[in-house]
């Protein structure tokens, strides 16, 4: 009876696992519907306009949709530009007026990612 119970245990969660691929093939790494997340540009992308620099160490950004939903996010907020990359798990962060850390932390943790560390950088660009 044991065994039997065991067994159904396994089946359940090899069918969970095998849902769980088939959702991850049809939306990409993380559900973004297979399709690349679209780009939201920032009003201005010239960085001599920012006064403020933030940058972010993230973790659990897996793919290039993951770096772009977060740019977005940030992008779409007056005074604000982003510039993020998932392989370097890094986001640059430009602001006019100086921004509250928390609100920087509150908007990734928000999208699901965690936030390591943000760096306060001199204007030097």
């Amino acid at each position: 009876m044991a065994t039997a119970v065991i067994i159904g245990i396994i089946i359940v969660i090899c069918i969970i696992a095998v849902i769980s691929y088939v959702k991850k093939l049809a939306h990409g790494c993380c559900g973004a519907g297979g399709d690349s997340e679209k780009k939201i540009k920032a009003k201005s992308v010239d960085l001599s306009e920012y006064n403020y620099k933030y940058i972010a160490e993230i973790s659990g950004m897996t793919c290039k949709n993951c770096s772009t939903r977060i740019e977005n996010k940030f992008n779409k907020q007056d005074g604000i530009h982003a510039i993020v990359s998932h392989k370097d798990g890094k986001a640059e962060i430009y602001s006019v007026c100086e921004t509250d850390e928390i609100l920087i932390r509150q908007i990734i943790i928000g999208l699901g990612y965690t936030v390591n560390a943000i760096h306060k950088v001199n204007k030097a660009y």
